[in-house]
């Protein structure tokens, strides 16, 4: 095929046209993909936003009313019960302000009733010494916390298949969290969801967590680049199919 336009002459060849059609396409769809994922991330921080900005919920009275897992989510709570300590979760491989450290998980029993929700309190220190003792606090009696329900997924990186490592009579220390696994570790039924304890509530560890972003911006950066790649692939292919007429002035 061969088109004329004035003094220039476009004839693509077959192979080069395939890939370069190819190519466009697939540098397309993966734009249009990061356009999802983006307007993804969107409104999952929009929904973030939303549950942050309504007043703290009143656990106790919350389960009460059988609230649904998806109306606690990201909710900041406030509870009372007791912590129980005979049962504490060192989370590994936890890392703070480039420090290697764990997670403290307390179990916390809602004041009267018999639901057991598991407690992020914070970090501590490891202090590059797997076999020292860890120093945790207690605390005695029924206490008041406040925190942010989360779902917990599997996290952490597996270095064995058995990843559970009893620490001494009261802790143990795990490679990933899983709550049903955390419940048969502990002999604890455990709700299906965490709080993640508020930097200013008491009885924790630091807890310095990360702020959570929309993230949709590096999505639509990804997103601009690809189609990038296509439009600056479009034009290597006209420019190397386009020729001078011969004699043209």
């Amino acid at each position: 095929m061969k088109v004329k336009i004035k003094n220039w002459i476009f004839c693509p060849r077959l192979i080069t046209s395939l890939l370069a059609l190819v190519f466009f396409i697939l540098f397309m769809l993966l734009g249009f993909w990061q356009l999802e994922r983006a307007e993804y991330k969107h409104n999952q921080y929009s929904f973030f936003e939303k549950r942050q900005a309504k007043q703290p919920l009143d656990l106790n009275a919350s389960l009460v009313k059988n609230f649904k897992l998806d109306d606690l989510i990201w909710r900041k709570v406030a509870i009372k019960g007791r912590f129980i300590e005979k049962h504490q979760i060192v989370l590994d491989n936890r890392v703070n302000a480039g420090k290697a450290g764990y997670y403290i998980y307390t179990p916390f029993r809602i004041e009267d009733t018999e639901k057991v929700v598991l407690v992020n309190r914070g970090w501590v220190s490891s202090n590059n010494n797997r076999t020292s003792k860890i120093n945790l606090t207690r605390t005695y009696g029924n206490v008041k916390i406040n925190g942010v329900v989360k779902k917990e997924p599997r996290t952490g990186i597996l270095l064995s298949k058995d990843h559970t490592e009893k620490l001494d009579e009261t802790t143990v220390r795990l490679q990933r969290l899983d709550i049903e696994e955390a419940s048969d570790v502990i002999g604890v039924d455990l709700l299906p969801f965490i709080v993640r304890l508020a930097p200013n509530s008491d009885y924790g560890y630091v807890r310095k967590w990360k702020t959570n972003d929309s993230g949709e911006d590096v999505h639509l950066g990804y997103a601009y680049q690809w189609f990038a790649f296509a439009i600056t692939l479009l034009i290597i292919y006209l420019i190397i199919n386009t020729k001078r007429e011969d004699g043209a002035v």
